[in-house]
């Protein structure tokens, strides 16, 4: 299904922390394709940082493009991309892009690119500045196959809770195998699920059924030692709804 088209919205700082109480505004761009939605840029707060992030969901699109292009768009091929921000509120914005691709194969490709992106340095987040070690470390450098390269995390500390989480929130075992198979995890930030999320790396075309994000609630990471930085703005944008 095709996310709803952003709309430029400038909304009133509401009661909070200063920096997280006041929204992004995002405005949306012209689509990819009739199937495909582009990135929205950031229009409020404006500055050289939020200009860098433009600049970088520019080139996102820009390989969204060519990833079309090869997989036969042109020539009718299915690819479809949704775009949803669940993250609006300073100085955290989250981009997830949620891919459908039938490009000849045996199996069509289904995927989701989430980008979080810290306004106080206009580059994607590092977490080691947010979250402890033992939840961070070692960190690697994804390659999506588009041209992308997502930072994820291999620590042992977070896929024994990643795993635990996911059985936990199934309904059957038909994914055991996979969960505990699972060598790292995408992150970003869920305001609207009020935490931060994650999800597995490198999960085959058969079992993507199972690659069901899963949240550690802004409770849990201050039980592990998050940094108020973080957990404070998730709180914040989840109350006042900055999310999209």
């Amino acid at each position: 299904m095709r996310a709803l088209p952003f709309a430029l919205v400038l909304l009133t700082a509401l009661a909070g922390p200063a920096l997280a109480a006041r929204p992004i505004a995002l405005d949306g761009q012209k689509p990819l394709s009739a199937a495909a939605d582009a990135f929205p840029r950031i229009v409020e707060p404006a500055g050289p940082r939020t200009d860098r992030i433009n600049q970088a969901l520019t080139r996102a699109d820009a390989r969204g493009r060519k990833a079309m292009k090869d997989c036969g768009q042109e020539r009718g091929v299915a690819f479809e991309r949704s775009v949803t921000a669940p993250m609006t509120g300073q100085p955290f914005l989250t981009l997830i892009a949620s891919d459908f691709a039938s490009c000849g194969g045996a199996h069509p490709s289904i995927f989701q690119m989430a980008l979080t992106y810290d306004l106080g340095t206009g580059r994607p987040i590092n977490w080691a500045d947010y979250l402890p070690a033992d939840l961070v470390k070692p960190e690697v450098l994804v390659d999506i196959g588009d041209g992308s390269q997502l930072g994820a995390v291999q620590a042992p500390a977070l896929l024994a809770f990643y795993r635990a989480a996911a059985k936990a929130q199934r309904q059957d075992r038909n994914c055991d195998e996979v969960y505990d198979g699972a060598e790292g995890l995408y992150l970003w930030i869920d305001a609207k699920a009020g935490g931060m999320a994650m999800s597995m790396t490198g999960v085959p075309h058969a079992v993507q059924a199972c690659d069901d994000p899963v949240v550690m609630s802004t409770a849990e990471l201050r039980k592990r030692g998050a940094k108020p930085a973080l957990t404070d703005a998730i709180d914040a944008a989840s109350k006042s709804k900055h999310y999209q």
